[in-house]
């Protein structure tokens, strides 16, 4: 246990130094995610949104922005990660990674610990950012006093299962950029960011449930705006840990049938 948490950490410290370098970095995340809550908030603004509007059968208009918070947290959760997997293919092509995968580390804790990293610095301006929000705005209707700090390991855990999903992906594959749009914007449209997928057609819907953010939101919205005890929630949370566990099964084998491929081939690029 003392070497995985410690290899965890040494891929945390890594990860700072290569990608959280600047103070423009820091300035950046938080305000490319407050320009894009403010402007899907304004998009809105021309539209109406009373009783009679189709929207309001899902969301009310006094919880709108609460509604909207809640969905890009959980979006840069998710984004963080993207990106951050997105750079294992420039690692990759630099020659680093084949350095990491010839020495005797646990793959799985380099993978995890990148996403860790990525992860807890990527999101807690914005998260501050989303609190301050939240006291000026209101609207929050927790049904206790942990149903916040449920939230957040929610969304926690489920992204890092996702990043390390996502990293084995970009650093065999070819094409990342690809990987990156199918991965990125759809997500961001079909996992209920700005609209609630129970308001999506019904092919819309199949692929937003392709993504565990949608499953996260569910939950997050659940515990902050409905104020839902956790017995009201026990299917969502079901899906979200069959989701979870097929993600990390997924990264197993596909981490397992990659190294076998570089071992044979000496390539480390899959497909």
């Amino acid at each position: 246990m003392s070497q995985l948490c410690a290899l965890l950490w040494a891929e945390v410290k890594k990860e700072h130094r290569h990608s959280f370098h600047s103070k423009m970095v820091y300035f950046s995340l938080l305000v490319w995610p407050v320009i894009m809550f403010v402007t899907a908030y304004y998009s809105f603004a021309p539209f109406h949104m009373g009783s009679g509007s189709p929207l309001a059968r899902y969301v009310s208009p006094e919880q709108l922005p609460l509604f909207l918070l809640t969905g890009y947290l959980g979006y840069i959760f998710y984004w963080c990660l993207v990106q951050s997997a997105w750079q294992m293919s420039f690692e990759r092509q630099a020659g680093t990674m084949e350095m990491i995968f010839i020495s005797p580390v646990n793959r799985m804790a380099f993978l995890y610990g990148r996403s860790l990293s990525s992860l807890v610095e990527g999101v807690w301006l914005f998260f501050c950012f989303v609190l301050l929000a939240l006291m000026l705005i209101g609207g929050i209707h927790a049904s206790s006093w942990w149903a916040v700090p449920l939230a957040f390991l929610i969304l926690l855990l489920s992204a890092v299962v996702w990043g390390g999903f996502l990293s084995v992906l970009f650093l065999f594959s070819r094409d990342s950029s690809f990987l990156y749009t199918v991965l990125d914007e759809p997500m961001l449209i079909f996992s209920g960011v700005r609209l609630p997928p129970m308001a999506f057609p019904f092919w819309a819907k199949l692929i937003s449930f392709c993504f565990p953010l949608t499953y996260a939101l569910q939950l997050v919205r659940g515990l902050l705006m409905d104020g839902a005890p956790l017995s009201a929630l026990a299917a969502n949370m079901g899906s979200l840990g069959c989701v979870l566990l097929a993600l990390v099964t997924a990264t197993v084998l596909l981490l397992k049938r990659a190294e076998t491929h570089m071992k044979e081939t000496g390539n480390m690029v899959m497909y």
